[in-house]
């Protein structure tokens, strides 16, 4: 496969939570961004749990409060806004606002728990609708194993299945990182918190042989590591040594940080969703 060109393409990002779209294409979306190109990005759910913590989206979830959920919504929803104008793209959204919510975790009421029909039903209408020549979403662990991450994923080779040729992407890219770059992430991330949790998923990583590394420009780097900082002050653009906690766990968006750091911020890695 070979590298994405720039030049008059339409793409269409498709994630799980608002953060994933920089955490694993944020370089990429920027550069085609900044070449003009027509960029869209779609979240299934609102990233309620990354704006008020997991439990107390599990919690207003489980007693049906609207009000709190849709506050949470509306948080996630403006860090997204802030990042994706950071990252150059003004068309962004929620696949069926309300429709799957970010609750940490695969309980109830997330992608995960979702049926998966339904959501690849929503993502090829929306690829229908876009018609974009590039299509870029997770690799098949979902990278760091998030069961919703891995939903969508399988979500989209669903809605790929049901797609026509004429509607189908031209290239179709799953986000990944290099197991090398996370041992030597996790290498340092224990130097500064010894003796602790690095990451609370799966990063693991991938060393296989269909791997495509494309860099960027400086600028599109940048760019993504500005966007992180709408997620988390100076998550993309503070030392690390400010951003590890004085004692462990290291969560995985201080891991995923240090793993784009290790690769550099405009050198991004994908599968192909298809051979």
């Amino acid at each position: 496969m070979q590298a994405p060109r720039l030049s008059g393409r339409k793409v269409l990002g498709v994630f799980a939570h608002p953060d994933d779209e920089t955490f694993f294409g944020g370089a990429t979306f920027a550069a085609y961004a900044a070449a003009g190109c027509d960029v869209r990005l779609a979240t299934l759910t609102a990233g309620e749990a990354g704006a008020i913590g997991g439990g107390p989206a599990r919690a207003a979830l489980a007693r049906s409060d609207l009000g709190a959920l849709e506050a949470a919504a509306e948080a996630g929803l403006s860090r997204y806004a802030s990042a994706c104008a950071t990252l150059g793209v003004r068309r962004f959204g929620v696949v069926a606002p309300g429709r799957w919510r970010d609750v940490g975790d695969s309980g109830a009421g997330s992608p995960a728990a979702g049926d998966i029909a339904e959501i690849a039903e929503a993502i090829r209408r929306l690829v229908a609708a876009h018609r974009p020549d590039v299509l870029v979403t997770v690799d098949v662990d979902g990278v760091t194993g998030h069961p919703d991450h891995v939903r969508v994923h399988e979500a989209v080779q669903r809605a790929l299945d049901l797609l026509g040729p004429a509607d189908t992407p031209a290239m179709m890219l799953g986000g990944c990182v290099r197991s090398e770059d996370v041992a030597t992430a996790r290498e340092r991330l224990a130097g500064l918190v010894p003796g602790g949790e690095i990451g609370t998923t799966q990063i693991v990583g991938t060393s296989a042989d269909d791997v495509v590394a494309v860099s960027w420009s400086s600028e599109a780097g940048a760019a993504k590591l500005a966007a992180l900082d709408a997620y988390a002050p100076g998550l993309g653009t503070a030392p690390l040594t400010g951003l590890a906690p004085d004692r462990p766990p290291v969560g995985d968006g201080i891991l995923l940080r240090t793993i784009a750091e290790v690769a550099g911020p405009a050198r991004e890695y994908f599968r192909p969703l298809r051979t």
